[in-house]
Protein backbone atom coordinates (compact mmCIF):
# COMPACT_ATOMS: atom_id res chain seq x y z
CA UNK A 1 0.00 0.00 0.00
CA UNK A 2 3.02 2.13 0.69
CA UNK A 3 3.91 1.49 -3.02
CA UNK A 4 0.42 2.74 -3.91
CA UNK A 5 0.76 6.03 -2.35
CA UNK A 6 4.27 6.60 -2.89
CA UNK A 7 2.83 6.25 -7.22
CA UNK A 8 0.26 8.48 -6.54
CA UNK A 9 2.35 11.50 -5.17
CA UNK A 10 4.55 10.86 -8.16
CA UNK A 11 2.34 11.02 -10.66
CA UNK A 12 0.51 14.30 -8.76
CA UNK A 13 4.00 15.72 -9.01
CA UNK A 14 4.11 15.45 -12.54
CA UNK A 15 0.98 16.84 -13.37
CA UNK A 16 1.85 19.76 -11.32
CA UNK A 17 5.09 20.52 -12.94
CA UNK A 18 3.26 20.31 -16.44
CA UNK A 19 0.83 22.82 -15.21
CA UNK A 20 3.51 25.80 -13.83
CA UNK A 21 4.00 28.86 -15.81
CA UNK A 22 7.22 29.56 -14.59
CA UNK A 23 9.15 28.56 -17.99
CA UNK A 24 6.37 30.91 -20.03
CA UNK A 25 6.82 34.29 -17.53
CA UNK A 26 10.36 33.89 -17.85
CA UNK A 27 10.31 34.15 -21.72
CA UNK A 28 7.74 37.16 -21.30
CA UNK A 29 9.68 38.80 -19.18
CA UNK A 30 12.91 38.58 -22.21
CA UNK A 31 10.38 39.20 -24.96
CA UNK A 32 9.76 42.24 -22.56
CA UNK A 33 13.17 44.06 -22.35
CA UNK A 34 13.83 43.13 -26.02
CA UNK A 35 10.91 45.68 -26.73
CA UNK A 36 11.63 48.21 -24.52
CA UNK A 37 15.26 48.08 -26.03
CA UNK A 38 14.26 48.32 -29.73
CA UNK A 39 12.08 51.73 -28.36
CA UNK A 40 14.81 53.13 -27.05
CA UNK A 41 16.87 52.53 -30.02
CA UNK A 42 14.32 54.19 -32.12
CA UNK A 43 13.31 57.08 -30.23
CA UNK A 44 16.14 59.85 -31.43
CA UNK A 45 13.48 62.83 -30.05
CA UNK A 46 15.97 63.83 -27.13
CA UNK A 47 19.40 63.71 -29.48
CA UNK A 48 17.48 66.29 -32.02
CA UNK A 49 16.12 68.32 -29.07
CA UNK A 50 19.52 69.04 -27.99
CA UNK A 51 20.86 69.67 -31.85
CA UNK A 52 17.98 72.24 -32.57
CA UNK A 53 18.89 74.25 -29.45
CA UNK A 54 22.81 74.34 -30.22
CA UNK A 55 21.78 75.35 -33.26
CA UNK A 56 20.01 78.55 -32.36
CA UNK A 57 22.92 79.68 -30.05
CA UNK A 58 25.21 79.34 -32.55
CA UNK A 59 23.00 81.43 -34.59
CA UNK A 60 22.48 84.07 -31.72
CA UNK A 61 26.38 84.12 -31.52
CA UNK A 62 27.07 84.81 -35.13
CA UNK A 63 24.57 87.53 -34.98
CA UNK A 64 26.67 88.82 -32.12
CA UNK A 65 30.15 88.04 -33.18
CA UNK A 66 32.44 90.97 -33.75
CA UNK A 67 32.56 91.12 -37.35
CA UNK A 68 28.15 91.45 -37.11
CA UNK A 69 28.61 94.19 -34.73
CA UNK A 70 30.69 96.69 -37.03
CA UNK A 71 28.06 95.55 -39.63
CA UNK A 72 25.42 96.99 -37.90
CA UNK A 73 26.70 99.59 -36.77
CA UNK A 74 27.10 100.60 -40.40
CA UNK A 75 23.84 99.64 -41.45
CA UNK A 76 22.83 102.68 -38.71
CA UNK A 77 25.24 105.01 -40.44
CA UNK A 78 24.08 104.33 -43.50
CA UNK A 79 20.17 105.01 -42.04
CA UNK A 80 21.45 107.97 -40.61
CA UNK A 81 22.97 109.25 -43.82
CA UNK A 82 20.00 108.68 -46.38
CA UNK A 83 18.36 111.19 -44.50
CA UNK A 84 20.77 113.97 -46.05
CA UNK A 85 21.55 112.57 -49.67
CA UNK A 86 20.03 116.61 -50.24
CA UNK A 87 22.70 117.66 -48.37
CA UNK A 88 25.23 119.92 -50.68
CA UNK A 89 27.46 120.77 -47.87
CA UNK A 90 28.39 116.69 -47.74
CA UNK A 91 27.98 116.42 -51.44
CA UNK A 92 30.81 118.91 -51.39
CA UNK A 93 33.00 117.38 -48.89
CA UNK A 94 32.61 114.03 -50.86
CA UNK A 95 34.67 115.56 -53.97
CA UNK A 96 34.37 113.94 -57.70
CA UNK A 97 32.46 111.30 -55.68
CA UNK A 98 28.41 111.25 -55.43
CA UNK A 99 27.64 111.78 -51.81
CA UNK A 100 24.73 108.79 -52.60
CA UNK A 101 27.58 106.29 -53.42
CA UNK A 102 29.16 106.67 -50.39
CA UNK A 103 25.80 105.48 -48.95
CA UNK A 104 24.90 102.91 -51.03
CA UNK A 105 28.70 101.78 -50.46
CA UNK A 106 28.59 101.98 -46.10
CA UNK A 107 24.96 99.67 -46.73
CA UNK A 108 26.97 97.05 -48.88
CA UNK A 109 29.76 96.89 -46.49
CA UNK A 110 26.98 96.33 -43.93
CA UNK A 111 25.20 94.21 -45.15
CA UNK A 112 28.50 91.55 -46.62
CA UNK A 113 29.91 91.77 -42.85
CA UNK A 114 26.03 90.61 -41.23
CA UNK A 115 25.87 88.38 -44.22
CA UNK A 116 29.49 86.48 -43.74
CA UNK A 117 28.65 86.53 -39.86
CA UNK A 118 25.56 84.38 -39.94
CA UNK A 119 27.30 81.67 -42.13
CA UNK A 120 25.97 83.65 -45.17
CA UNK A 121 22.30 82.27 -44.50
CA UNK A 122 19.36 84.30 -44.98
CA UNK A 123 20.41 85.91 -48.28
CA UNK A 124 17.07 87.42 -49.23
CA UNK A 125 15.42 87.79 -45.75
CA UNK A 126 18.30 90.39 -45.08
CA UNK A 127 18.51 91.73 -48.25
CA UNK A 128 15.24 92.75 -48.10
CA UNK A 129 15.75 94.67 -44.75
CA UNK A 130 18.26 96.46 -46.24
CA UNK A 131 16.17 97.65 -49.10
CA UNK A 132 13.65 98.54 -46.34
CA UNK A 133 16.36 100.29 -44.36
CA UNK A 134 17.44 102.24 -46.71
CA UNK A 135 14.15 102.55 -48.82
CA UNK A 136 12.81 104.98 -45.41
CA UNK A 137 14.46 107.77 -45.45
CA UNK A 138 14.99 108.13 -49.04
CA UNK A 139 11.57 107.87 -49.57
CA UNK A 140 10.62 110.82 -47.04
CA UNK A 141 12.74 112.76 -49.51
CA UNK A 142 11.19 112.06 -52.21
CA UNK A 143 7.53 113.04 -50.47
CA UNK A 144 8.75 116.43 -49.57
CA UNK A 145 8.00 119.34 -52.06
CA UNK A 146 12.12 120.52 -52.11
CA UNK A 147 13.74 123.43 -51.26
CA UNK A 148 15.98 125.73 -52.36
CA UNK A 149 19.65 125.59 -51.07
CA UNK A 150 22.20 128.61 -49.81
CA UNK A 151 25.48 127.34 -49.69
CA UNK A 152 29.01 128.12 -49.29
CA UNK A 153 28.42 131.24 -47.69
CA UNK A 154 32.38 133.03 -47.28
CA UNK A 155 33.86 136.64 -47.94
CA UNK A 156 36.60 136.63 -50.92
CA UNK A 157 38.83 138.80 -49.62
CA UNK A 158 40.77 139.28 -52.66
CA UNK A 159 37.85 141.26 -54.47
CA UNK A 160 36.05 142.34 -51.46
CA UNK A 161 33.08 140.61 -51.94
CA UNK A 162 30.36 138.14 -50.33
CA UNK A 163 30.25 134.47 -52.44
CA UNK A 164 27.54 132.15 -51.94
CA UNK A 165 25.70 129.22 -53.87
CA UNK A 166 22.23 128.19 -54.65
CA UNK A 167 21.61 124.75 -55.12
CA UNK A 168 18.51 123.23 -56.56
CA UNK A 169 15.93 121.61 -58.62
CA UNK A 170 14.71 124.59 -60.93
CA UNK A 171 15.43 126.82 -63.93
CA UNK A 172 16.32 130.16 -62.38
CA UNK A 173 16.46 131.77 -59.01
CA UNK A 174 15.93 135.39 -57.50
CA UNK A 175 18.12 136.36 -54.74
CA UNK A 176 17.91 139.20 -52.21
CA UNK A 177 20.61 140.37 -49.30
CA UNK A 178 18.31 142.44 -46.81
CA UNK A 179 19.96 144.31 -43.74
CA UNK A 180 17.67 144.24 -40.78
CA UNK A 181 14.86 142.75 -42.96
CA UNK A 182 15.25 145.32 -45.30
CA UNK A 183 16.68 144.34 -49.38
CA UNK A 184 19.66 146.11 -49.75
CA UNK A 185 20.69 144.11 -53.05
CA UNK A 186 18.80 142.29 -55.30
CA UNK A 187 19.95 139.37 -58.17
CA UNK A 188 19.28 136.36 -60.33
CA UNK A 189 20.62 133.87 -62.21
CA UNK A 190 20.04 130.21 -64.29
CA UNK A 191 21.00 127.10 -62.50
CA UNK A 192 23.62 125.14 -64.65
CA UNK A 193 23.95 121.18 -63.07
CA UNK A 194 21.53 122.45 -60.61
CA UNK A 195 24.15 125.35 -58.89
CA UNK A 196 24.47 128.75 -59.48
CA UNK A 197 27.33 130.84 -58.03
CA UNK A 198 26.59 134.57 -56.97
CA UNK A 199 29.62 136.39 -56.41
CA UNK A 200 28.36 140.21 -54.52
CA UNK A 201 30.76 143.33 -53.62
CA UNK A 202 30.43 144.28 -50.22
CA UNK A 203 30.07 148.07 -51.71
CA UNK A 204 26.70 146.62 -53.14
CA UNK A 205 24.88 146.19 -49.89
CA UNK A 206 27.39 147.44 -47.13
CA UNK A 207 25.29 149.59 -44.45
CA UNK A 208 26.96 148.82 -41.19
CA UNK A 209 28.82 146.68 -39.51
CA UNK A 210 27.79 143.04 -38.09
CA UNK A 211 29.10 143.22 -35.12
CA UNK A 212 29.54 145.58 -32.07
CA UNK A 213 32.88 146.02 -30.39
CA UNK A 214 31.35 143.07 -27.90
CA UNK A 215 30.66 141.06 -30.49
CA UNK A 216 26.67 141.22 -29.87
CA UNK A 217 24.95 141.96 -33.19
CA UNK A 218 24.77 145.36 -34.87
CA UNK A 219 23.35 144.80 -38.55
CA UNK A 220 21.75 141.98 -39.18
CA UNK A 221 22.72 140.61 -42.86
CA UNK A 222 20.71 137.82 -44.51
CA UNK A 223 20.09 136.00 -48.17
CA UNK A 224 16.56 135.40 -49.46
CA UNK A 225 16.60 133.23 -52.10
CA UNK A 226 13.10 132.16 -54.37
CA UNK A 227 13.01 130.05 -57.09
CA UNK A 228 11.14 130.06 -60.33
CA UNK A 229 8.86 126.72 -59.10
CA UNK A 230 8.06 128.79 -56.08
CA UNK A 231 10.33 127.35 -53.46
CA UNK A 232 12.52 129.95 -51.23
CA UNK A 233 15.08 129.61 -49.03
CA UNK A 234 16.86 132.25 -46.41
CA UNK A 235 19.93 132.12 -44.02
CA UNK A 236 21.70 134.33 -41.69
CA UNK A 237 24.96 135.69 -42.89
CA UNK A 238 27.69 135.34 -40.39
CA UNK A 239 27.92 138.77 -38.34
CA UNK A 240 31.82 138.54 -38.60
CA UNK A 241 31.83 138.56 -42.40
CA UNK A 242 30.56 141.73 -42.57
CA UNK A 243 31.90 143.43 -39.93
CA UNK A 244 34.34 145.49 -42.41
CA UNK A 245 34.12 148.85 -41.17
CA UNK A 246 37.00 150.37 -38.39
CA UNK A 247 35.10 153.69 -36.63
CA UNK A 248 37.85 153.85 -33.90
CA UNK A 249 41.05 154.73 -32.34
CA UNK A 250 43.27 154.74 -29.56
CA UNK A 251 46.45 156.84 -29.22
CA UNK A 252 49.15 156.34 -25.97
CA UNK A 253 52.41 158.41 -25.55
CA UNK A 254 55.59 158.60 -23.81
CA UNK A 255 58.49 160.86 -23.59
CA UNK A 256 61.86 159.79 -25.06
CA UNK A 257 64.53 160.73 -23.10
CA UNK A 258 68.24 160.58 -24.30
CA UNK A 259 69.85 157.48 -23.64
CA UNK A 260 72.83 158.77 -21.88
CA UNK A 261 71.36 162.12 -20.60
CA UNK A 262 68.17 161.40 -18.63
CA UNK A 263 67.88 165.54 -18.22
CA UNK A 264 67.24 166.11 -22.49
CA UNK A 265 64.15 164.58 -24.01
CA UNK A 266 64.61 163.13 -27.39
CA UNK A 267 60.47 163.47 -28.39
CA UNK A 268 57.80 161.26 -28.01
CA UNK A 269 56.59 157.66 -29.01
CA UNK A 270 53.27 157.43 -30.46
CA UNK A 271 51.51 154.03 -30.70
CA UNK A 272 47.78 153.37 -32.22
CA UNK A 273 45.33 151.62 -31.87
CA UNK A 274 42.39 150.91 -34.32
CA UNK A 275 39.16 149.03 -34.88
CA UNK A 276 35.82 148.68 -33.18
CA UNK A 277 37.07 150.03 -29.40
CA UNK A 278 33.98 150.60 -26.22
CA UNK A 279 33.39 154.23 -26.46
CA UNK A 280 33.50 154.08 -22.22
CA UNK A 281 37.38 154.08 -22.86
CA UNK A 282 39.49 156.90 -23.44
CA UNK A 283 43.14 158.45 -23.04
CA UNK A 284 44.39 158.49 -19.31
CA UNK A 285 47.02 160.98 -17.62
CA UNK A 286 50.49 160.73 -18.36
CA UNK A 287 49.87 159.57 -21.76
CA UNK A 288 48.12 156.11 -21.44
CA UNK A 289 44.96 154.75 -22.91
CA UNK A 290 41.96 152.58 -21.35
CA UNK A 291 41.81 150.13 -23.77
CA UNK A 292 44.59 147.45 -23.52
CA UNK A 293 43.19 145.79 -27.25
CA UNK A 294 40.34 145.27 -30.10
CA UNK A 295 38.21 142.08 -30.84
CA UNK A 296 40.53 140.76 -34.29
CA UNK A 297 38.76 142.16 -37.83
CA UNK A 298 39.44 142.94 -41.19
CA UNK A 299 39.14 145.59 -43.49
CA UNK A 300 40.76 147.48 -45.92
CA UNK A 301 41.07 151.58 -45.07
CA UNK A 302 43.62 154.27 -44.52
CA UNK A 303 44.70 156.02 -41.67
CA UNK A 304 45.87 159.61 -41.30
CA UNK A 305 47.60 160.44 -38.32
CA UNK A 306 48.57 164.06 -37.74
CA UNK A 307 49.91 166.13 -34.14
CA UNK A 308 48.56 169.83 -33.49
CA UNK A 309 49.29 172.15 -30.98
CA UNK A 310 52.81 173.50 -32.12
CA UNK A 311 54.27 172.53 -35.05
CA UNK A 312 51.83 170.12 -37.31
CA UNK A 313 53.25 167.60 -38.43
CA UNK A 314 51.80 163.81 -39.71
CA UNK A 315 52.61 160.07 -40.29
CA UNK A 316 52.51 159.25 -43.93
CA UNK A 317 49.34 157.35 -44.78
CA UNK A 318 48.49 153.84 -43.94
CA UNK A 319 47.31 151.69 -46.29
CA UNK A 320 45.17 148.28 -44.34
CA UNK A 321 44.65 145.59 -46.47
CA UNK A 322 42.90 143.39 -44.43
CA UNK A 323 45.21 143.10 -41.21
CA UNK A 324 48.33 144.61 -42.38
CA UNK A 325 49.33 148.02 -42.33
CA UNK A 326 52.20 149.36 -44.62
CA UNK A 327 53.45 153.38 -44.95
CA UNK A 328 56.40 154.78 -46.32
CA UNK A 329 58.59 155.34 -43.15
CA UNK A 330 59.61 158.71 -42.26
CA UNK A 331 62.60 157.49 -40.25
CA UNK A 332 64.93 154.27 -40.40
CA UNK A 333 62.48 152.09 -38.81
CA UNK A 334 59.99 149.80 -41.10
CA UNK A 335 56.72 151.05 -41.93
CA UNK A 336 54.57 148.14 -41.46
CA UNK A 337 52.77 146.37 -38.61
CA UNK A 338 49.27 144.27 -37.55
CA UNK A 339 46.13 146.07 -36.64
CA UNK A 340 45.55 142.36 -34.73
CA UNK A 341 47.68 144.69 -31.34
CA UNK A 342 49.00 148.08 -31.27
CA UNK A 343 50.84 150.27 -34.16
CA UNK A 344 54.33 151.91 -33.37
CA UNK A 345 54.71 154.67 -35.21
CA UNK A 346 58.09 154.90 -37.40
CA UNK A 347 57.73 159.00 -36.29
CA UNK A 348 60.93 160.83 -37.80
CA UNK A 349 63.92 159.68 -35.86
CA UNK A 350 64.70 156.05 -34.38
CA UNK A 351 67.27 156.33 -31.23
CA UNK A 352 70.49 154.89 -31.29
CA UNK A 353 70.98 152.61 -28.97
CA UNK A 354 67.72 151.41 -27.84
CA UNK A 355 66.37 151.32 -31.94
CA UNK A 356 63.47 153.11 -30.97
CA UNK A 357 61.26 155.07 -33.65
CA UNK A 358 60.17 158.32 -32.38
CA UNK A 359 58.63 161.94 -32.90
CA UNK A 360 61.44 164.03 -33.06
CA UNK A 361 60.91 167.09 -30.23
CA UNK A 362 62.22 169.68 -33.06
CA UNK A 363 59.36 168.30 -35.47
CA UNK A 364 55.86 169.25 -33.36
CA UNK A 365 57.06 170.21 -30.22
CA UNK A 366 57.00 174.16 -29.78
CA UNK A 367 56.34 175.53 -25.93
CA UNK A 368 54.71 173.36 -23.08
CA UNK A 369 50.87 173.24 -23.74
CA UNK A 370 48.04 171.37 -25.04
CA UNK A 371 48.66 168.86 -28.15
CA UNK A 372 46.77 166.75 -29.83
CA UNK A 373 46.89 163.73 -31.80
CA UNK A 374 43.98 163.10 -34.49
CA UNK A 375 43.00 159.72 -36.10
CA UNK A 376 41.25 159.99 -39.35
CA UNK A 377 40.25 156.62 -40.93
CA UNK A 378 38.34 156.00 -44.28
CA UNK A 379 37.28 152.86 -45.31
CA UNK A 380 36.77 151.09 -48.65
CA UNK A 381 32.90 150.00 -47.93
CA UNK A 382 32.01 153.69 -46.83
CA UNK A 383 34.35 155.62 -48.62
CA UNK A 384 32.08 158.49 -48.37
CA UNK A 385 32.40 158.74 -44.58
CA UNK A 386 35.65 159.31 -41.79
CA UNK A 387 35.91 158.12 -38.68
CA UNK A 388 37.88 161.14 -37.12
CA UNK A 389 39.51 160.48 -33.29
CA UNK A 390 41.37 162.87 -31.34
CA UNK A 391 42.86 162.76 -28.23
CA UNK A 392 44.76 165.11 -26.25
CA UNK A 393 47.75 165.26 -23.71
CA UNK A 394 49.95 168.61 -21.58
CA UNK A 395 52.79 168.36 -22.50
CA UNK A 396 56.28 169.71 -21.27
CA UNK A 397 59.70 168.39 -23.22
CA UNK A 398 62.14 171.50 -22.37
CA UNK A 399 64.91 170.21 -21.23
CA UNK A 400 67.31 170.85 -18.34
CA UNK A 401 70.74 170.51 -19.83
CA UNK A 402 72.29 170.27 -16.87
CA UNK A 403 72.66 174.04 -16.00
CA UNK A 404 72.06 175.26 -12.58
CA UNK A 405 68.52 176.60 -12.63
CA UNK A 406 67.08 175.23 -15.40
CA UNK A 407 64.14 172.53 -14.47
CA UNK A 408 63.09 169.28 -16.62
CA UNK A 409 60.15 169.71 -18.23
CA UNK A 410 57.64 167.21 -16.88
CA UNK A 411 56.96 165.27 -20.04
CA UNK A 412 53.79 164.19 -20.58
CA UNK A 413 50.98 165.33 -18.05
CA UNK A 414 47.24 165.23 -18.02
CA UNK A 415 44.71 165.08 -20.64
CA UNK A 416 43.39 168.38 -21.60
Amino acid sequence: MGGLLDKANAVKDAELEEEAPAPVKAEAKTVEAKTVEAKTAEAPIPVTSKADSSSTTSGLSSLLSEGSKVGLGLALLGFILMWFLGSYTLQDLTGPVPFGLVVIGIFAGSFYLVWDSIERKQTVSLAIAYLLLAAVPYGAGLMGDGFVGITDLDYNEEGDELTFKIRGSFKSVDVFIRADGVDVWSGSGDLSNEVKNFRVPITAFFVGNGEFYDGSTDVKYTIYAESSNGLSGEIDVNSRLVTRQVEDAGVRITALQGFEDNNEYLGVTVNLLVGLIDHRFSNSDGGGFQATGTSPMNGDYTIDVSVSGGDSWSESTITVDETTATWSSQSSAAGTASTDTWIELTGTEVEDKTLTPYIGKEDFYDDPGCYSFTVDIVNTVSPEETFSTTWSWEINLESGDDEAGVDKGYGIGDTC
